[in-house]
């Protein structure tokens, strides 16, 4: 599924906003980098220290084209003010290449 995820946290109501053109692998992602100390966003990663994975859910929010992602995200981002985000701009690594 392409579209726009959350990450909650259920105690505090805190929130996550990302985009994926892939929900299942991504989900899987955030969930592997969270259990080995590794996220990019620190304070996403302090809370899920503190709180506990059982006290995370992670939805898909909105399908969407891949052509709309960042339009979506960044809409979503603007309404919902996520603490968890560093960065107030949607961004995405969609079609990025990497090299060593």
């Amino acid at each position: 599924m392409i579209g726009i995820y959350k990450i909650e946290n259920q105690i505090t109501k805190d929130i996550y906003i990302g985009s994926c053109s892939n929900f299942n692998v991504r989900k899987g992602s955030h969930l592997c980098l969270l259990r080995q100390g590794k996220h990019h966003s620190i304070i996403l990663q302090r809370a899920f220290d503190k709180y506990l994975q059982d006290n995370f859910i992670i939805s898909l929010i909105e399908e969407c084209s891949k052509e709309n992602l960042i339009q979506r995200e960044q809409y979503y981002i603007d309404l919902l003010k996520p603490k968890y985000n560093i960065c107030p701009t949607a961004g995405s690594n969609l079609n990025r290449i990497f090299t060593e």
